[in-house]
């Protein structure tokens, strides 16, 4: 009974899917002798983006549709004769109520995943914060047949004689012949991250590339090379270079494909003329078509290559195929999109929690705005969900804006959309002090707040997660603010407008139409965006602490201040220059509301003040 409702579920799904009016590319893919499939940092998103709101529709596809996608893109590759290889670059866990939910949501998602079979594919930091997550990658990574490459992260794992032991979490290299009989050499590493949980070590790429076994890996010269690394393909956290320079010394010619994430961003660079590097972006948004020639070692010139940042949504995808509905959805597809919604349904992530009145938005909208996400959070959410029955006198509540990930959008809100606003498990704690000391609190944390004072080389989770969050901002402020200097319009915030092409009445589209999205600026010949598209208002420079209303009181009353554990150090520190004498430490904080933790309080609200229209 169960299966044949999952599966009237997912004809439903498949069929809105395809009734949407997304724009078509209007340029074919450019194949050549080497090609590449790549996604990075889906976290969870495995069910698609599933709200209306743009530029959401234009990533509508579920892990499902890419597959079938993929074994489309295979044969054609066949067919041309042609190497195709998928490749991921990590980041997994902590996202989507598929890998959030529970303890052991992310290993059944994961196996999900593993039922797309990608070339090569390697870890990112969210699936080593916590060791018995990457305990459960090491155990069950012969799920991915022998391609999850870890070059630079072992384990400490007990083995059968009761001794502890340092091995590689993942295989340390790969080599390979493609369907076309091509010989590859493949890596799999991490930047130099340093807030992994304790059991596991991380190699720098800067040492790896000396290490011996390393340099006997690449001693045979392969057709060409590939390195899958959750990380940027240059700035910050990119350090692919002492790897990518110790092959070039052996091997000047060769080319070398990169393929990189972490940072959430589109971007592509060359290192060289035989050489290119391209990241993807996250949460399913994009899948990545990367194309070469492959000239003979003994040929001079550059590498002939492009790149397209592709839609993930089935519009695309049957465009770029050549295939109509009825042949687009492969067994593969069908399956995997039906395992996910059985894994949906068990882990009751889809039940309606209420509905949401209006979109709120992450960082379209400044601080303070009735419709950011932040200001909701702050004085809403908080007050009415953060209550602590043994402490019943005056308090304000300090959030941090990094424990929201992504929009909250207008209509059915379920345990899957709290999970995608907040997967964390941060938990709140409380001390007394003077209101008027408290009443700065937050602005002093934000003076000297994580992503204000950040360490080049993050070592907890909150530094790590502001890094990437203002990577990413920066990113998106500047598509924003280009598309303002070049005259374009600023009143996008107007929904109507945004949804008309999704009417069910209107059935005649632009021949190229302009909706919102990403407008990807890189380094890479050509055009990389494989739709034109206008960007995403954004706002810059939102705080990274926020705070519920301060109450009415005088400076010299004692209240109590709630703190989240997630940014303990910061409020510490902001407290104590404030005042030194309290010498605030952290055994001095006192759990509050029962150890609630923040990926349950939207859930909380929406039950409460969001029950209209359910």
């Amino acid at each position: 009974m169960l299966y044949t409702l999952l599966l009237v579920l997912l004809t439903g799904v498949s069929a809105s899917q395809h009734a949407l009016h997304l724009p078509e590319p209007t340029r074919q893919l450019e194949w050549k002798d080497v090609n590449f499939l790549s996604t990075s940092d889906v976290h969870g998103w495995l069910l698609g983006h599933q709200h209306a709101t743009w530029p959401e529709p234009n990533y509508s596809g579920d892990f499902g549709s890419l597959a079938s996608f993929a074994t489309h893109m295979r044969r054609i590759a066949q067919d041309k004769g042609v190497d195709l290889l998928l490749v991921d670059a990590g980041d997994h866990h902590d996202g989507s109520g598929l890998v959030s939910s529970s303890s052991e949501a992310s290993g059944k998602a994961e196996d999900i995943f593993s039922m797309l079979p990608y070339d090569i594919i390697t870890i990112g930091n969210h699936e080593l914060y916590h060791y018995e997550d990457a305990l459960e990658e090491y155990r069950n990574k012969g799920r991915w047949n022998g391609r999850y490459v870890t070059s630079n992260v072992n384990i400490t794992i007990q083995a059968e004689d009761g001794s502890f032991q340092s091995v590689p979490l993942g295989e340390q290299y790969l080599k390979f012949e493609t369907d076309q009989g091509r010989k590859i050499t493949a890596f799999g590493v991490i930047f130099n991250f340093q807030a992994h949980a304790k059991g596991i070590s991380i190699q720098k790429p800067s040492k790896l590339a000396k290490d011996p076994w390393f340099l006997e890996a690449i001693e045979e010269k392969p057709d060409y090379f590939v390195l899958a690394g959750h990380m940027p393909a240059r700035g910050e956290t990119s350090e692919f270079t002492p790897i990518f320079d110790a092959i070039r010394e052996i091997h000047p010619k060769v080319p070398i494909y990169v393929f990189g994430g972490h940072t959430h961003v589109r971007d592509c660079v060359q290192y060289d003329g035989r050489s290119i590097a391209v990241v993807p972006g996250r949460y399913l948004e994009t899948v990545a078509f990367t194309s070469s020639s492959l000239p003979q070692d003994d040929q001079d010139g550059p590498l002939d290559v492009a790149r397209r940042y592709i839609d993930a949504n089935p519009v695309s995808y049957k465009w770029h195929t050549n295939t109509s509905d009825e042949q687009f959805d492969l067994p593969i597809g069908k399956n995997i999109s039906l395992a996910l919604l059985r894994l949906a349904s068990d882990l009751n992530i889809s039940t309606p929690l209420g509905v949401a009145p209006h979109d709120y938005f992450l960082e379209r909208h400044p601080y303070g705005h009735p419709r950011s996400v932040l200001t909701v959070f702050s004085d809403q959410v908080l007050p009415h969900t953060i209550i602590d029955k043994e402490r019943n006198g005056t308090r304000v509540i300090i959030g941090n804006a990094g424990s929201l990930r992504f929009d909250l959008f207008q209509g059915r809100f379920d345990r899957n959309d709290e999970l995608t606003v907040s997967p964390f498990t941060s938990k709140f704690l409380w001390v007394e002090l003077p209101a008027g000391l408290a009443r700065n609190v937050t602005e002093q944390m934000n003076k000297s707040g994580a992503s204000k004072l950040l360490p080049s080389e993050p070592t907890t989770k909150l530094e790590e997660e502001d890094r990437v969050r203002r990577i990413y901002n920066d990113w998106m402020t500047e598509q924003w603010e280009d598309y303002l200097l070049q005259g374009g319009n600023d009143h996008l915030y107007e929904q109507e407008e945004m949804q008309r092409v999704f009417r069910e009445d209107e059935r005649k589209i632009p021949k190229k139409p302009r909706t919102m999205g990403f407008v990807t600026k890189d380094s890479c010949p050509g055009k990389g965006d494989d739709i034109e598209h206008y960007p995403v208002p954004h706002v810059g420079d939102q705080p990274d602490f926020i705070q519920t209303p301060f109450p009415d009181v005088n400076d010299n009353e004692i209240i109590d201040v709630v703190s989240m554990d997630f940014a303990l150090d910061d409020f510490l520190a902001a407290v104590n220059v404030l005042d030194p004498t309290i010498d605030l430490k952290e055994g001095d904080m006192k759990s509050y509301a029962d150890g609630l933790e923040i990926n349950v309080v939207f859930g909380m609200y929406a039950k409460e003040m969001w029950q209209a229209g359910l």
